[in-house]
């Protein structure tokens, strides 16, 4: 079970962009996760479940989502899905928020579809989906709807929505 666990936390980190310190955290964290409808795992399949007021928690990253979906291979996850009201909160404050999150390791990427939000105090990035490229550590924007938006310092307020809130 720790395969899961760790790999649910580890992929889903998103900051803003711009600074080594960006990418994702890989060390050996500790990891909790707690599901309210329950963990399961189909060792056939190589499939990971957890429904219910998902919350992944490690020290660097919260993520909270209503059902998470992973799949692996000799110990490896391969892909991870995050869907229903997709929550990552970063210690900084940098929040995203989508209705679907997708991991696919070989591509070392992070997709947020839905109503695609990223946010830090001083920038707002919406779009039809977000692409974090982890490697490269580069955002896109993609869709009809793409908005960036940057608050200077002194006017930056970072406040929730009325949305969904990670415990912290």
């Amino acid at each position: 079970m720790n395969f899961l666990l760790f790999s649910f936390s580890t992929i889903l980190l998103i900051n803003q962009p711009g600074s080594e310190t960006n990418r994702i955290e890989t060390s050996g964290l500790p990891v909790e996760m707690t599901a309210k409808g329950g963990l399961r795992v189909d060792l056939e399949r190589k499939l990971g479940f957890a429904k219910q007021n998902v919350v992944i928690r490690r020290a660097d990253v919260t993520v909270c989502c209503d059902e998470a979906v992973a799949s692996y291979s000799k110990n490896k996850i391969e892909t991870v899905e995050c869907r229903g009201r997709v929550v990552i909160v970063r210690p900084d404050g940098t929040t995203a928020r989508a209705d679907r999150a997708v991991f696919l390791a070989k591509k070392d990427q992070l997709s947020l579809t839905g109503a695609a939000s990223l946010k830090s105090d001083t920038t707002q990035l919406t779009g039809d989906e977000i692409i974090y490229d982890i490697a490269k550590d580069k955002l896109f924007v993609k869709g009809k709807n793409s908005r960036f938006r940057f608050i200077p310092q002194d006017q930056a307020k970072n406040k929730q929505h009325g949305e969904r809130k990670c415990p912290s």
